[in-house]
């Protein structure tokens, strides 16, 4: 009869436990989980989006049968990919993007005119890109320069 008053004090501290290890499951379940691979997820897209872009970018710059060019055109990209630096090069007709994280890393051939006879060059993310395109001996040369501050 003396341990009437001991159980609600037992019955409370039993509900707060079980909230508490609820709690820790749920959230070992999504920090551990679900939002490291979403956040991978949304850095693959981000990547292929960033990457299609500056492709586009590259071939709008390159005008479809003209001669005497010496264009520049601003390329806006954005300053990281999933937190981290990366870096556009070009590979021959290929743009490469290079990222620590291998699931971001991507690349995609350039469609341009047989009039392009060169294209070199890289950006880095954070700095400045822009696409310049000159006349050269035999066509066209596009080069991706990067420099300066503004994505």
């Amino acid at each position: 009869m003396d341990n009437r008053a001991v159980a609600p004090v037992v019955g409370k501290v039993l509900a707060v436990g079980l909230v508490v290890l609820y709690t820790g499951v749920v959230a070992t379940a999504i920090y551990g989980g679900i939002v490291p691979e979403y956040r991978a997820e949304s850095g693959e897209e981000l990547g292929e989006r960033v990457l299609s872009t500056a492709a586009l970018r590259i071939q709008q710059a390159v005008p479809p049968n003209a001669t005497a060019v010496d264009a520049r055109y601003r390329v806006s990209l954005p300053a990281t990919i999933r937190g981290h630096a990366y870096r556009l090069r070009v590979d021959g007709r290929t743009l490469v993007l290079a990222h620590r994280s291998e699931r971001i890393a991507a690349q995609t051939r350039l469609a341009l005119p047989p009039h392009v006879v060169r294209v070199d060059g890289t950006w880095s993310s954070g700095s400045r890109a822009v696409v310049v395109v000159k006349d050269v001996r035999g066509g066209l040369a596009v080069r991706l320069e990067s420099g300066g501050d503004g994505g």
